[in-house]
């Protein structure tokens, strides 16, 4: 009798888990599938919520780049074909070498996907300190931003500032 305890205490712990992503994808699906044009086509659903996750971590990237100093990390979040691609690079290490990020945070407001293009409408929230004075700053930036799938994965191909 104890050992069927165990095993229905030991299957449980190792099941529940499954069940509570398997309730959360479900609901992802159900949130999402309004949006979309048929109702009863959710694989349509998956993929754009897959592809909004993938443009999210584009942003998230950039967000660790820029606190951990990482050129590398940065720049890995735009397309080839980035207009003022070497400029870009330098523009974002000489803002390191000037200010200090103390914390950063993106709210993603509005996103379409076409095919392999996205649009996204993004507001930054930038807190620094400047290097040599110690000088606090806040900022606010709204983009539009343009991605493109390149090599199966999103980039960046266009910046915008919203005025």
């Amino acid at each position: 009798m104890g050992v069927i305890i165990l095993l229905v205490v030991a299957g449980g712990y190792f099941l529940w888990p499954q069940h509570i992503q398997s309730a959360t994808l479900m609901l992802k699906e159900i949130v999402i599938s309004p949006s979309t044009p048929s109702s009863s086509n959710h694989p349509l659903a998956v993929m754009e919520d897959k592809d909004s996750e993938k443009i999210g971590s584009i942003f998230e990237n950039i967000r660790q780049a820029n606190l951990q100093k990482n050129i590398d990390l940065f720049m890995s979040c735009f397309c080839r074909d980035f207009n003022g691609m070497e400029g870009k690079r330098l523009d974002t290490l000489k803002m390191w070498e000037n200010y200090n990020y103390l914390d950063l945070s993106y709210d993603l407001k509005r996103q379409t996907i076409t095919g392999d293009t996205a649009n996204v409408r993004l507001e930054w929230l930038v807190r620094t300190s400047q290097k040599m004075s110690g000088q606090l700053q806040n900022g606010r930036t709204v983009l539009d931003v343009t991605l493109k799938r390149e090599d199966g994965l999103w980039k960046i191909i266009n910046i915008k500032p919203v005025s």
